[in-house]
């Protein structure tokens, strides 16, 4: 037996989690990702065209630094991402405590 699946449209989707966050009095950011998958967290590089480099993503799942090192480029990129929401961190020791002040607004 077939079962039907039923899509949610990505904006609607996007409405029900702001819906229930603020309900529990969690804020939603949004943003959007562009050229963090091609610039590199751990390299200090923000992530714009003049950075973005898609030879450093080696295959899926690996990124390499500028000087050879590799990270998760799932990682690499959701750094990046945080480092777009929040441009005054100061790399890793900066966006952890900015990271877990978000985490905190809901509890």
């Amino acid at each position: 037996m077939r079962t039907r699946k039923r899509l949610l449209p990505f904006a609607k989707l996007i409405e029900m989690i702001k819906y229930k966050a603020e309900d529990k009095g969690i804020t939603v950011l949004l943003t959007e990702e562009s050229y963090t998958s091609g610039t590199s967290f751990l390299d200090n590089e923000l992530p714009t065209k003049e950075n973005y480099d898609k030879k450093r993503r080696i295959h899926r799942g690996l990124f390499r630094t500028a000087d050879g090192k590799t990270i998760n480029a799932d990682v690499n990129g959701a750094f990046q991402i945080i480092r777009k929401v929040f441009p005054k961190a100061d790399g890793i020791e900066g966006v952890v405590p900015l990271l877990w002040q978000v985490c905190l607004v809901g509890v």
